[in-house]
Formats: structure tokens, C-alpha cells, sequence
């Protein structure tokens, strides 16, 4: 990956006329081991960032956590929502502000797949599970004064219809 689209990103987190670095900030980057996830946690880290990734392997999120200079991580399947609110509750912990979300997991299943909570894998983690961080994340997002979200996605939408009757496909899911 090139470093453009971080750049572009790094600049849309910074306010407008406001050259500072990111020393101060406190970020949380989803599906932050891999692609645009890891290059964004990187760029944050680069600009001065405190740095949070949530990821679902330990072994894994801990080593690209120590690798990146990130603050820490959390362990989380996000297309869980037990977990997700399990997330939410061990960053409140730790931390008492949220400059940066950044919700960028995400993925698409060939093959319709639910969670052990019985909702269709797809739409829970690409949807449901930006917008519950997002809300249960809100008094520290507030807290911070300035705070920006940034939710990654892809053009995939271009290529589906939305069933608002049906949003979990239960009927005619094609990956």
C-alpha cells in the first residue's frame, strides 16, 4: 500500500489550517493487523498518536501492536456484539478520552454465515458493529472536544441491493 490514502486520511483527522502533529491524541484503529488498518495505525503512530488497535488474534494483535508502537490493543471478534461492548468496557477502562475512531474491520463471507449471537456475519460486522462502537464510544469521543470517525468501506455496496424487509439476506444471500 502506498502511503497516499494515509496521508489523505492523516490530513481529514487534523482540523483544517492545523499543521500539529497528533501528540496528545488518543486513537482507536479496528482491524488494525492488516491492509488499510494496519497502514492507518502506523500513519497515527508516525504523526504522534496514542494508539489502540483491536484485533481477533492475540498472538497476532500484540506483535503488530509492539511492531507499530502502538499503546495497546484490545481483543475483540467485532461481528460479535457481546464482544464488542466487552471492547467498548476494557477501553473505558483504560482510557478517559477518544480523539480518533477509526472503524475499519471489516469483511465479506462467500457463503451466509451467522454468528454465535444468530445474526448473518456480513451484516454484523460491517454494519451493526461500526454503529454500536461508534454510539457506545460516544461520551469519550465527546469528551475529547474535537473528536473525529472515520469509517472505512469499500465499493462493494455498488454491486447490492438492500433488502430492507430481509438486511440479513435470509432469502437469496449471494457473497
Amino acid at each position: 500500500m502506498t502511503i497516499a490514502p494515509l496521508i489523505v486520511l492523516a490530513a481529514r483527522l487534523v482540523p483544517w489550517g492545523m499543521t500539529r502533529r497528533m501528540v496528545g491524541t488518543t486513537a482507536l484503529v479496528t482491524g488494525g493487523t492488516n491492509g488499510i488498518g494496519l497502514e492507518t495505525a502506523r500513519g497515527l503512530v508516525q504523526l504522534g498518536a496514542r494508539v489502540v488497535i483491536v484485533g481477533r488474534d492475540l498472538q497476532k494483535t500484540a506483535r503488530v501492536a509492539s511492531e507499530v508502537g502502538a499503546a495497546g490493543h484490545l481483543i475483540a471478534d467485532l461481528s460479535e456484539l457481546t464482544q464488542v461492548r466487552r471492547a467498548v468496557e476494557e477501553f473505558r477502562a483504560r482510557e478517559d478520552r477518544l480523539d480518533v475512531l477509526v472503524n475499519n474491520a471489516g469483511a465479506m463471507y462467500s457463503r451466509r454465515q451467522e454468528t454465535h449471537e444468530g445474526i448473518e456475519k456480513t451484516w454484523a460486522l460491517n454494519h451493526l458493529a461500526p454503529f454500536l462502537l461508534t454510539q457506545e464510544l460516544l461520551p469519550l469521543l465527546r469528551a475529547s472536544g474535537n473528536a473525529r470517525v472515520v469509517t472505512v468501506s469499500s465499493v462493494a455496496h455498488q454491486f447490492v441491493r438492500p433488502h430492507l424487509t430481509d438486511p440479513e439476506f435470509k432469502r437469496g444471500y449471494n457473497g
